[in-house]
């Protein structure tokens, strides 16, 4: 009996620390945005208004009178950068 004194101690110990611990880890969550980036968003416009100029410039060599030379050629010019 004296032996089971430390155990129901150490018990009540843990469900105490795992109590103030929930409550205490609860109270620091929140939604945290990254700090904006402004090198980023120049970057990631350029990405995409180069993507856009080259996706409209396939469309455009598709619906020339030469279709096949005029993708030759903007293959040719990427190519070449």
């Amino acid at each position: 009996m004296e032996s089971i004194w430390p155990l129901v101690v150490a018990l009540i110990a843990g469900v105490g620390v795992l109590i103030f611990g929930k409550a205490r880890s609860s109270k620091r969550k929140g939604v945290q945005t990254p700090p904006k980036n402004s090198a980023a968003d120049i970057a990631r416009e350029t990405v995409q208004q180069t993507f856009e100029e080259e996706v409209t410039g396939v469309f455009e060599a598709v619906k020339g009178d030469d279709p096949a030379g005029d993708l030759a050629g903007q293959g040719n010019a990427r190519s070449r950068k």
